[in-house]
């Protein structure tokens, strides 16, 4: 009897050994797939906050679109800004600035950056713009009248259908058709219009009779 007892026990516990080991392996498998889980879980919440920060940076950078009212503002703006900045960079150019070319009187004329006496005296003379040399809007060129066929002596020879041209100094020529002249006075700056919608070229001298009223003459690019 007592000899059958021993080999029962040994397969018992041979049995309980079995059941321990398949326990623990199994507690081992749930454990390693709990913490796959979780580290799954975790590259998930790092892509969605990759994705979100991405598009938090993405929106970050957009800027509302304006208004057309506040565009039309900042356009006056901008035009009324770039008039004066554009007029002081050529006044600091000193130096002559374009050639322009009258075939009715036969004028061909250096036109300088500023208006000097000693300049004013040699050649015409750039006073103003409110878009650029040969660019849209109006620029000014004064010269004297000195009633001997010199300088702008020969304007009041001009009529509206004329033409003229003036080449920058960058090289870019424009031929202009004179729609219109007028006499003013020397304080009048009502011609100089920034709303044109092509280059402008206005060209002053004192009349023939007195230094105080000016013969102006508009021509406009084709």
């Amino acid at each position: 009897m007592k000899n059958k007892v021993v080999p029962i026990m040994t397969f018992v516990a041979l049995i309980l050994i079995i059941i321990l080991i398949f326990m623990v392996y199994k507690n081992k498998n749930t454990q390693i797939k709990e913490e796959s889980q979780n580290i799954s879980k975790q590259e998930n919440i790092i892509k969605d906050y990759d994705i979100k920060e991405e598009n938090v940076l993405i929106f970050s950078v957009q800027k509302p679109e304006e208004e057309p009212e506040e565009q039309e503002e900042k356009k006056v703006e901008e035009q009324t800004i770039d008039a004066a900045t554009l007029t002081n960079e050529i006044y600091s150019l000193n130096m002559e600035i374009g050639t322009l070319y009258i075939p009715k009187t036969g004028l061909r004329t250096s036109i300088y950056s500023s208006v000097t006496v000693e300049k004013m005296e040699k050649m015409p003379c750039f006073l103003y713009t409110t878009g650029g040399l040969n660019k849209t809007g109006t620029t000014l060129f004064v010269g004297h009248n000195r009633m001997n066929g010199k300088l702008f002596s020969e304007n009041r020879r001009l009529v509206e259908g004329d033409e003229f041209y003036f080449k920058d100094y960058e090289g870019n020529e424009l031929k202009y058709t004179i729609y219109s002249k007028f006499i003013t006075t020397e304080s009048d700056t009502s011609f100089l219009d920034e709303t044109v919608e092509k280059p402008t070229i206005a060209l002053s001298c004192c009349t023939d009779e007195n230094n105080e009223n000016r013969i102006i003459i508009l021509g406009k690019a084709e």
